[in-house]
């Protein structure tokens, strides 16, 4: 999966606003992972640490752009929404922090691209990763349907 992160990250911060005020960037893949970073400042919360919707905002965005990347080279109209979450909070973050979505196995992006195309919905599960200094901070596991417009 290639893309440019510049255009990327350019195109969260106009259609999704919250990402410019959370300072994401968009870094390019790698070990298969799609990884998104966040600067600490904008996210703090009243203990100095990151606050927890930023994390869980975070990492469910890795994955929703996940999709987003992979869905574009069709050259059609999406909808992706986030259906359910569920976050597991290990540890503080005290530092910039990232969120890393694995890319699917082909099998199940498969089954779920397949689905899009002949229902004109599909519903995958992802998981998030966030880490700070390279440590595992917070797992997020979403459920994501993308709708064909």
């Amino acid at each position: 999966m290639e893309f440019d992160v510049e255009e990327v990250t350019a195109y969260l911060h106009q259609h999704i606003p919250v990402t410019r005020a959370m300072q994401i960037s968009v870094l390019p893949v790698s070990d298969g992972s799609l990884k998104l970073s966040a600067k600490l400042t904008p996210n703090l919360n009243h203990q100095e640490t990151a606050f927890g919707g930023s994390i869980a905002s975070l990492g469910i965005l890795a994955g929703w752009t996940l999709i987003h990347l992979k869905l574009r080279v069709d050259q059609q109209n999406y909808k992706i929404v986030i259906q359910k979450s569920e976050i597991e909070f290990l540890r503080p973050i005290e530092a910039d922090f990232t969120a890393e979505c694995p890319l699917p196995d082909e099998s199940v992006w498969s089954l779920f691209h397949n689905s899009l195309q002949r229902k004109r919905r599909g519903r995958i599960a992802l998981e998030s990763t966030v880490k700070v200094n390279g440590q595992t901070a917070a797992v997020i596991n979403g459920t994501f349907v993308a709708k064909l417009l």
